[in-house]
């Protein structure tokens, strides 16, 4: 897992591309701080990121490293709760124990981009110790709730996911502590406050999708989640979203049913308050991710945090059940927590053997989910290393290190895979025939990857789909089918919610355009699409096709000295 790489989604905007990040300068402090990036507003995230940067520069294996670290820390922080709240040794290292080997997790630590989830219970849950602290009294107690405040700043600020935890502050002092509402509200407005500020900024920049929470939806999402909370799903980087029937009864009916779900925990608050407070802990860690219309209502970096809650809930009801039947039933219920604990490890070993690098975490994905973004995600991994090799890339070269591994994964049992390493041990690596086989071969897996996730992309708009495909027809010399696609790339940015993704694809798809019309030798046509693109990055501040001015000055030249204007 620390040498997977970085992923073609969201890492390359959230670390290598990122200016943000790459050095403690009071500029970069100020501007992560105060303004959104990347359609979020997550600055204790991106500040990690800054760390990560500050020791190895864009080293994937150090970003790695620190997710790990950063998985450890929280799995500290678990022990530490669960004994706050059970007051129990035994139930707190197998808590811990249980939140290590947690399958769910995979994905929250093994892709960088999802670093948030991380961060945020990181502050989270050392926020909840000092707020039970505070409530113990004494004459350092408002110092200890200061800290409390502090630290679910900077956990909201990580990310927006645990903006509802305070109201398990408010469950606990109500229903455990025995705490009158009255007097448990004034002190959860400041944390109230907070996660107000902060829901505001981050709400304000993520881009409409168009969707909007059903309670079919909702309940199937929580249905599905807390299936995976179990440990025994499958477990997969995007899966399908559930799909809302029109039936209006099933509707009213899922309706009752989530309000249901939210009320029956009542019923243990006084027999078992801390199973209650437990449940409405992973109740209330949904809410944030589902309020907002994400496409996937269910993906398991969002289990991290309820997972917290789950194994506490799981341990500590082992572990009680056992204690009743006295010491061999201890023994019963640690070797029932044992047999867990190995189920989910072997899951977990087992996922993570599909996360050995991209290719593998998209193409197993693609597997295992019909979701487009999976089939999407693998033939831009395909194009991006086909764009690599020979003498006329579009990407930075492939190191010959990496070329060789990239060959031997995907040509594994084809015989020209040693004619193609012989060629470039030889050191034609630089469009020789058989690398040029190689590069044919990648495009056009790529491009039936791309077929796939136009095949399921249902009311999707992925103006990026019709723009890689343009290009693998442009390769190909295909310049009419490649006008389509682009085109059609055109057609779907404009109607593309996320504003920043929305102009950078229309720049992209306008200066593919232009492209097209020189290599035809319409230049007219092409001045004029070059033009525009140049007048919209202009305008959107933005530097998508670095080289844009410069073709669009040479063609004027050409066009100037054979008197075309």
């Amino acid at each position: 897992m620390l040498r997977v790489g970085f992923l073609g989604l969201d890492d390359p905007q959230y670390v290598v591309s990122n200016p943000w990040i790459r050095s403690f300068s009071l500029q970069n402090l100020q501007h992560i701080f105060t303004k959104p990036y990347y359609a979020n507003y997550s600055p204790v995230h991106l500040l990690s990121y800054m760390l990560d940067y500050a020791f190895a520069g864009a080293s994937p294996f150090v970003f790695h490293l620190s997710s790990n670290i950063w998985g450890g820390i929280v799995a500290g922080f678990v022990f530490l709760v669960a004994l706050a709240l059970t007051g129990n040794r035994i139930v707190s290292v197998a808590a811990s124990l249980l939140f290590i080997v947690h399958p769910a997790h995979v994905e929250a630590i093994a892709w960088v981009a999802s670093r948030k989830d991380l961060v945020a219970a990181a502050f989270a849950l050392p926020s909840f110790l000092a707020y039970l602290r505070y409530r113990q009294g004494g004459a350092n107690a408002h110092w200890w709730y200061i800290s409390s405040l502090a630290l679910f700043l900077f956990a909201v600020a990580g990310k927006l996911s645990v903006a509802t935890f305070p109201a398990v502050f408010v469950a606990r002092d109500f229903f455990v502590e025995k705490r009158p509402l009255a007097r448990s509200l004034p002190d959860k407005v400041p944390f109230l406050f907070l996660a107000i500020i902060v829901a505001w900024v981050a709400a304000g920049v993520q881009p409409p999708t168009g969707r909007h929470p059903e309670p079919y939806v909702l309940v199937a999402a929580l249905v599905q989640s807390v299936w995976l909370l179990t440990g025994f799903g499958s477990y997969v980087i995007f899966r399908v979203a559930p799909e809302s029937p029109p039936n209006a009864a099933i509707q009213v009916g899922a309706a009752i049913l989530l309000l249901a779900i939210f009320g029956i925990p009542l019923l243990l608050r006084r027999r078992a308050p801390l199973v209650m407070l437990l449940i409405y802990w992973i109740l209330f860690a949904f809410i944030p991710t589902q309020t907002l219309s994400f496409f996937h209502p269910v993906a398991d970096r969002y289990l991290f945090f309820p997972s917290v809650a789950a194994v506490i809930l799981l341990a500590w009801g082992i572990i009680v059940c056992g204690e009743r039947f006295g010491r061999r039933g201890l023994i019963g219920a640690a070797a029932v927590l044992g047999i867990i604990a190995m189920l989910w490890a072997w899951a977990t070993l087992t996922y993570l053997r599909e996360w050995h690098d991209p290719r593998s975490v998209w193409y197993l994905a693609a597997q295992k989910s019909s979701d487009p973004y999976g089939y999407w995600n693998l033939g831009i991994y395909y194009q991006d290393i086909a764009d690599g090799l020979g003498t006329m890339r579009r990407a930075a070269r492939l190191s010959g290190q990496e070329a060789r591994r990239v060959a031997l994964g995907i040509w594994a049992g084809d015989p020209r895979l040693p004619a193609l390493l012989a060629e470039w041990n030889e050191g034609q690596q630089h469009g020789g025939p058989i690398e040029g086989q190689f590069q044919d071969h990648l495009r056009a897996l790529a491009w039936a990857a791309f077929d796939r996730a136009l095949i399921t992309r249902g009311n999707l708009i992925l103006p990026g789909l019709y723009f890689r495909r343009g290009l693998i027809l442009f390769d190909r010399g295909d310049l009419a089918a490649a006008r389509s696609e682009f085109t059609s790339a055109l057609n779907d940015a404009a109607r593309y919610p996320y504003v920043e993704y929305r102009e950078e694809m229309t720049v992209r798809s306008q200066n593919a355009l232009g492209a097209i019309a020189l290599a035809e030798g319409q230049y007219t046509e092409a001045m004029r699409w070059l033009t525009m693109a140049e007048e919209e990055q202009t305008r959107a501040g933005g530097n998508w096709v670095p080289d844009l001015t410069a073709n669009r000055k040479r063609l004027e030249a050409i066009m100037d000295s054979s008197d075309l204007r």
